[in-house]
């Protein structure tokens, strides 16, 4: 009986339990939908617009001086002077005598040059006198002829009528031809007196110049500076005999000193992009409008100079695959560098900048490059990727190129997984709302 109770109890609690489920469910509040527009991503975007901007490569290089003197001893002979301050180091002013070689053989040289020179003067001379006296000789002897001539054909006018014998008239004949002979005699020697003179006027020449190269041999006997300069390198010492072609002295000016530094081929190309190079237009001219500077440091030390892209080297360093571009920087040559502003000495490695001409492109972030495409909200709020070619990265900025539009919206975070086509919600008018409906 009791059992029968218990299964009949069953019944009324079930019944319970589904009433108190179904009001339970009807009681509950609506859970809040989604709609369809909220399952957009969030984004950050920013509006894509062209900016002035140029690319900037940097190089390393040492300095050297552009110009560089050395003295070549050009005669032969033993050192008798070597000026005090001719050491590794110091500057010497322009003028200065910093070497002299033995003269002496020179000088005995010289002497011989300019006997034999006045030697040849004094012949020439005399064969212009010579000749003067000759002219003058041949004056008088011609009248002297006339007068025989004349004489002559009066004894033959007297031997005709009888009045003077025949030996007369053959004896005025011989005075007469014999004067004759004179003439002619005078007439040779003048003559030959342009080739005579010419052959002395060339030994005048040529003893001028052997006196000219002893008077040359002497003065490079001395060796002085030609500018203010610093010496680099002694290869000379009093009592040294130095040779021919000898290098006895090194030194640099310190106005202008070149950095040749070292570019990768695409930098290089990248700087020359920039550059319009008309037919017009020089290469120097076009690469100084390139800006450069050059910049040393050491330690606590930093020290930057403006310089100027003067040349491209001919050759590419086939162990780096780069290429040289020769800076030059001027500085004041009077500075020795040991206080003060620091300068740039041969031998410095120093790093250089060089920036080419702005020009307008098209500039993103880094971290909106997804490799070699970009994230676009186009305008129906969908993601649109977009191909782009890479130019160059500078300042944590890409500068790139392709088909691209002014005012375009490019995403500037990640989205993963990136769908063409998904629904996109910009972040800023998110925030925007949300402050709406606070207020």
């Amino acid at each position: 009986m009791k059992s029968i109770n218990k299964k009949l109890l069953f019944f009324p609690a079930l019944a319970v339990g589904v009433v108190a489920l179904i009001a339970a469910v009807n009681l509950r509040p609506d859970v809040p939908t989604k709609p369809a527009g909220d399952r957009s991503r969030v984004v950050d975007i920013m509006p894509l617009q062209p900016q002035m901007s140029s690319p900037m490569a940097i190089g390393f290089g040492r300095a050297e001086p552009k110009v560089q003197w050395q003295a070549i001893a050009e005669v032969t002979g033993a050192v008798t002077y070597k000026h005090p301050n001719l050491e590794k180091g110091t500057v010497i002013a322009a003028g200065t005598e910093i070497l002299r070689i033995d003269p002496l053989d020179y000088e005995l040289k010289l002497s011989q040059a300019i006997a034999d020179l006045k030697s040849s003067q004094t012949q020439l001379a005399r064969l212009d006198q010579e000749e003067t006296n000759l002219k003058q000789t041949l004056s008088i002897e011609m009248n002297r002829l006339k007068l025989a001539e004349n004489e002559y054909q009066r004894r033959v006018d007297l031997n005709k009528r009888g009045l003077t014998s025949q030996s007369d008239v053959d004896t005025q004949q011989l005075n007469m031809l014999s004067q004759e002979k004179l003439v002619q005699e005078i007439e040779n020697q003048l003559a030959l007196m342009p080739d005579e003179r010419g052959v002395s006027e060339a030994l005048v020449k040529v003893n001028q110049a052997k006196a000219d190269e002893a008077q040359r041999s002497l003065e490079k006997t001395r060796i002085a500076l030609p500018m203010t300069m610093r010496i680099s390198e002694v290869d000379a010492e009093i009592n040294q005999v130095v040779n021919l072609q000898q290098t006895m002295v090194t030194a640099h000016l310190n106005d202008v000193m070149e950095v040749e530094a070292q570019l990768s081929i695409h930098d290089l190309q990248l700087l020359s992009d920039t550059l319009s190079w008309d037919e017009d237009q020089t290469e120097r001219g076009e690469l100084g409008k390139l800006q450069a500077t050059v910049e040393l440091s050491s330690g606590n030390l930093t020290a930057t100079w403006p310089a100027k892209v003067a040349r491209v080297s001919e050759t590419v360093d086939a162990n780096q695959a780069t290429a040289g571009v020769i800076l030059e920087v001027s500085q004041l040559p009077s500075s020795s560098g040991l206080a003060g502003t620091p300068v740039l000495v041969n031998g410095m490695f120093v790093k250089a900048t060089i920036e080419g001409q702005k020009q307008q492109s098209w500039s993103v972030p880094e971290r909106a490059l997804h490799g070699d495409k970009i994230y676009l909200m186009n305008a129906e709020n969908r993601l649109e990727m977009r191909d782009v070619n890479v130019e160059y990265r500078r300042d944590n900025q890409v500068i790139i190129s392709g088909n691209l539009e002014a005012g375009e919206k490019v995403i500037l975070n990640d989205i993963l997984p990136a769908i063409e086509g998904m629904l996109l919600r910009d972040s800023q008018s998110d925030d925007h709302g949300v402050g709406e409906v606070t207020q």
